[in-house]
């Protein structure tokens, strides 16, 4: 049988102008702008908005009046502060979909960062108006708005809408509240507070609210009433009892202050800063009797709540110390810095205390303590030198108020106080040369620092040195303090050493009529001496040594009748 000869047949290729007319190009179309959206979607998702935005522009040129390219578009333009540009897009969203709330909202947020507010109301309007299923959250913005706009009416009409949808809010009645006070309608607003305790009265908080609006217009009996009728209902509320307790102690009606505040101090609720706030304020009305046992159990009672806070005891050490029980007073502070010593005020009332009772080591130990907190605060140098003074260790004591004086910065009185002090040490010390140039340095820092005028005189007149010096600047402290005893017999004694025993014994009796010191009387007598009258300067150096004080040689000057100078 003769073989048959298969040849394949190639297919034939249809022609593009085959395809078309059966093509739908809206199908494909919409495939390109679903793949772009989808595109540019990733591209949110990875943060990078430059990309997203070029595929939803891409989407817009294929497609310029679908509303979600127009809104993805808007969306990204306004996230960059591009809102006209952004406005524009929207803008062709919501008139191609003005029931989508989404679309709305961003048009209304768009032209509120423009500030065309008016606007914006009118797009929120638009969007409750076209959508019954619009969140109740733009009716939030919808009423700020009209605030903004200087429209209270309607932004209370707004809120009346709010809470026919979700009933009465914190949020919604606050607001309303302030609206009514702006508009001097008290009793709109006390209304408004009454029907948010109502509906929830179970938050204290609300109630607080509402006698605090009566005390801020006056009416401090009314919120008393309604505090106390609200705790009948609703007893133990500690806000309630911390907020009753403050109207009675604003009417000095103390012991009932007291009973209130016991149950508010009682709560963990109340914080710590605001039971010390009223604490303190109790503490400066402080009298005697009762009231003082309640206001120490009130401190009892806020550390057994806050056993551990340095401010619970510190405010117990306040009370003890106005009591004036220091021992007590100091406890509480060595237990405050003990638990937090990083409290300045602490550390200074405890070396206040401690250099009153002459506890000076105790002085020394805490100021080394609080200087390791507080390396820069000269105060701390200060205790600590006037310490180890006045324990007679003068090389610590300039070697401490030395330092001190090297960290003032723009305090030249505080520097002229140091310099005055170290120059005390110096002289102390026997380093008369350094303690004279200390005490003209504490001067020039100040020199209406008397008391280093005082010492610097009075130190150069015992050496007999510059006395011109010691009499210029002694002369203007007198002046400047006429009544000052220890000035007048400082100005009296360089006169004295002057040799102007008149012009000396003028000063030195008015120093004798103002205080009755040994120092005082005996140089009074010297100068009597030395004007002559003799007999009366034994009867004064007799008085000297009675008050007992006097220098080494007031026996001899007794014995002999006769005036001897010790720098002799």
């Amino acid at each position: 049988m003769q073989g048959v000869l298969l040849i394949a047949q190639t297919p034939e290729t249809p022609m593009q102008e085959d395809i078309l007319p059966d093509a739908d190009p809206l199908k494909v179309d919409r495939f390109n702008v679903e793949f772009l959206l989808v595109e540019g979607m990733h591209f949110l998702a990875i943060d990078n908005q430059a990309k997203a935005l070029d595929s939803f522009i891409k989407a817009h040129q294929i497609m310029p009046e679908n509303a979600a390219v127009n809104f993805k578009i808007a969306k990204i333009l306004h996230q960059s502060s591009d809102s006209d540009q952004a406005l524009f897009y929207i803008s062709k969203a919501t008139e191609k979909e003005k029931e989508n709330y989404y679309y709305q909202a961003l048009k209304a947020e768009i032209l509120t960062d423009k500030g065309d507010l008016k606007n914006a109301i009118s797009t929120y309007e638009d969007l409750y108006r076209f959508s019954e299923d619009a969140p109740d959250d733009y009716l939030l913005e919808l009423a700020a708005l009209y605030l903004y706009s200087d429209n209270p009416d309607m932004a209370l009409e707004t809120y009346d809408r709010i809470e026919k949808r979700l009933g009465i809010l914190e949020e919604v009645s606050t607001q309303k509240q302030k609206i009514y006070l702006k508009q001097n309608k008290l009793k709109e607003a006390i209304a408004e507070g009454k029907r948010l305790v109502e509906a929830y009265p179970k938050i204290s908080e609300y109630a607080v609210s509402v006698a605090q609006i009566l005390v801020s217009n006056n009416k401090n009996e009314e919120a008393l009433n309604y505090l106390k009728n609200y705790l009948e209902e609703h007893p133990n509320q500690a806000l309630v009892e911390m907020e009753l307790a403050k109207l009675y102690r604003q009417s000095n009606e103390t012991i009932l202050a007291l009973k209130h505040f016991e149950k508010a101090f009682q709560s963990e609720e109340i914080p710590l800063e605001a039971k010390l706030n009223n604490f303190v304020a109790l503490i400066q009305k402080l009298s005697q009797g009762d009231e003082v046992e309640k206001l120490k159990a009130l401190g009892s009672s806020i550390l057994e709540i806050h056993s551990t806070d340095a401010n619970a005891f510190a405010a117990n050490g306040d009370l003890y110390f106005a009591l004036n029980q220091k021992d007590s007073a100091k406890y509480f502070y060595e237990k405050a810095v003990t638990l937090n010593g990083d409290n300045l005020q602490l550390w200074q009332n405890l070396l206040s205390l401690e250099m009153e009772n002459k506890k000076y080591k105790k002085v020394v130990k805490y100021a080394d303590e609080a200087i390791s907190y507080f390396p820069n605060q000269p105060v701390l140098y200060l205790y600590a030198g006037s310490a180890h003074f006045a324990m007679n260790d003068f090389k610590k004591a300039i070697m401490f108020w030395k330092q001190g004086k090297s960290i003032v910065y723009g305090n030249d009185r505080m520097k002229s106080s140091f310099a005055a002090q170290l120059a005390d040490a110096y002289h102390a010390d026997k380093q008369y040369e350094e303690a004279f140039r200390t005490y003209e340095e504490a001067i020039k820092s100040n020199p209406l620092n008397y008391f280093a005028i005082n010492n610097y005189a009075y130190y150069l007149s015992l050496q007999k040195r510059d006395l011109e010096r010691a009499k210029e600047l002694s002369s203007k402290m007198v002046k400047a303090n006429p009544d000052n005893a220890t000035f007048l017999d400082t100005y009296g004694w360089v006169l004295f050493q002057k040799e102007e025993y008149q012009e000396a014994l003028k000063y030195l009796e008015k120093a004798v009529q103002n205080q009755s010191s040994a120092t005082i009387i005996e140089h009074y007598a010297d100068a009597l001496y030395k004007t002559g009258q003799k007999e009366k300067a034994l009867e004064q150096w007799k008085k000297a040594k009675s008050l007992g004080g006097a220098s080494e040689l007031i026996d001899k000057k007794i014995s002999e009748k006769k005036y001897y100078d010790a720098s002799i």
